[in-house]
């Protein structure tokens, strides 16, 4: 199990480099150091590679 990190990425607005589900803007809610959980603008939440975002400050 992954142990979730406290960063100063938490809370910021993402875009995902593939929509999931025609949604592709959200906002990191979480940290597991490879990975990052995001909100998408439509409510849902998926895990994403940090690969597979890209992170606006």
């Amino acid at each position: 199990m992954f142990e979730e990190e406290k960063t100063e990425v938490i809370g910021s607005f993402c875009t995902l480099l593939e929509d999931f589900g025609g949604v592709s803007d959200g906002m990191i809610v979480g940290d597991y150091g490879h990975e990052v959980v995001v909100q998408l603008s439509s409510g849902h939440q998926i895990v994403a590679s940090l690969d597979e975002v890209v992170i606006f400050d």
